[in-house]
């Protein structure tokens, strides 16, 4: 039998040489140690099939013990007893290991999921991606179990979570979570099999969208007609000034409404998330940034002097050093949210006899009162940053129309104050 001290007097040689336990059983393999000629001494278990030997490396002495390989091989021996190839045996442990990691790889839960999804949004320049994921941890999580398998979920498991908007009123609100919900499922059932995930951690294993089979409620996506008269806006701006008694309003929320009209309808979400350093008041211009743009591409706004007043109000305000020009009220570094604006607008329509409006439709206001002003429809567009369909302006127009657009502005800009000056002196 093999011992520790002659194992360890053991010479290399020439050429790798076998030395082997010797016992008498016939048919159970038997343990050895492969000296080679650097000196490096390996357990092997030795055992013939069909007359030929077939050997399976143990680990290397001393970092083994004799009494651990003797272990190791014994176990060998008992599968042979039992009519079993070590060697097979061992390659369907192998494949058996391998199937149980990609088992437990494609755990993915969907709170995993909507974090991955949330990430590929940013990384595309994808907008309002942290706005989307608070509303599924608001209004999608307290209703499911987000450390569940993505890959486990049916549709069912988020009917009462899409319900619940939908029996309030709020259609619209419904599909926008099920359209997040579906893209991120889209996102992991795609996943798994893109190389550019190849690295990734967390796979998802996901078979099916579980979210298609929910349908969408088409009679709630209704097309805005809401725009605001003139008289409706006028009154509008001049209480954004004057109006305190019964309006409990922040200034910077007053100025954020004014300027979305002075700046031409753009998207309230897009002047929210405005830096200081996308304003050049040398040029008299705010860029708004292509991630932030919903074309995403940057887009050049001129700036009257009624909007750089607003500008200058604000930066005079700037008491936390805000990054935005119209920050959040607890938290200077994050841009004002748009439920601020939201909030303002009902609190306003609570101390007058408007008729309901919302942010979304400060930009038709524009676009139809600045035809009343006589700015033509192109140069309306263009204000507004419209993508234009034509082949020409999608891929070859480069030009920005600025002095074109600071024109329309200033058109808007007069009409506006003259009316303002109408009604503060009637």
């Amino acid at each position: 039998m093999l011992t520790v001290v002659e194992i360890t007097s053991l010479q290399a040689k020439k050429s790798a040489y076998y030395t082997w336990d010797k016992t008498a059983e016939r048919g159970k393999g038997r343990l050895g140690v492969k000296v080679t000629p650097k000196g490096t001494k390996t357990f092997t278990f030795r055992y013939f099939k069909n007359s030929n030997p077939s050997f399976i490396r143990i680990g290397t002495f001393p970092q083994i013990s004799l009494a651990k390989a003797r272990k190791v091989a014994e176990s060998y021996s008992n599968l042979l007893d039992s009519g079993t190839d070590p060697i097979e045996y061992l390659e369907q442990k192998e494949v058996e290991q391998k199937l149980l990691e990609r088992q437990l790889a494609q755990s993915g839960s969907l709170e995993q999921l909507i974090e991955a999804y949330t990430k590929d949004k940013k990384d595309r320049g994808k907008r309002n991606y942290k706005e989307d994921k608070r509303k599924i941890e608001r209004y999608i999580y307290p209703y499911i179990d987000p450390t569940r398998k993505a890959k486990d979920f049916e549709a069912t498991d988020f009917l009462e979570a899409l319900a619940i908007p939908i029996r309030e009123g709020h259609g619209p609100k419904s599909n926008k979570l099920r359209s997040f919900l579906h893209a991120a499922f889209e996102f992991g059932l795609k996943n798994d099999n893109n190389p550019a995930f190849t690295n990734t951690e967390v796979k998802f294993g996901i078979k099916y969208n579980p979210i298609a089979s929910i349908p969408k409620q088409t009679h709630a996506e209704k097309t805005g007609e809401r725009f605001l008269s003139l008289e409706e806006l006028i009154k509008l701006l001049h209480d954004m000034d004057h109006r305190y008694d019964d309006l409990n309003l922040a200034a910077a929320t007053r100025r954020f409404i004014k300027f979305c009209f002075y700046a031409g309808g753009q998207r309230p979400y897009e002047l929210a998330n405005t830096l200081w350093r996308d304003v050049n008041f040398t040029e008299r211009t705010l860029t708004i940034r292509p991630e932030v743009f919903k074309t995403g591409r940057a887009h050049d706004v001129p700036l009257t002097d009624t909007a750089l007043n607003i500008l200058a109000e604000c930066h005079k305000d700037n008491t936390f050093n805000s990054p935005y020009v119209f920050h959040k009220r607890t938290a200077p570094n994050e841009p004002m949210p748009t439920n601020t604006l939201a909030q303002a607008l009902l609190s306003y329509k609570k101390v007058t006899d408007i008729e309901n409006f919302i942010g979304r439709d400060f930009r038709r206001t524009f676009k139809t009162l600045g035809g009343l002003f006589k700015i033509s429809k192109e140069i309306r567009d263009r204000i507004q940053g419209h993508a234009i369909s034509d082949v020409s302006g999608r891929h070859y127009d480069r030009y920005q129309y600025l002095d074109e657009k600071r024109e329309g502005l200033e058109v808007w800009e007069k009409a506006l104050n003259q009316e303002l000056d109408k009604f503060q002196n009637d």
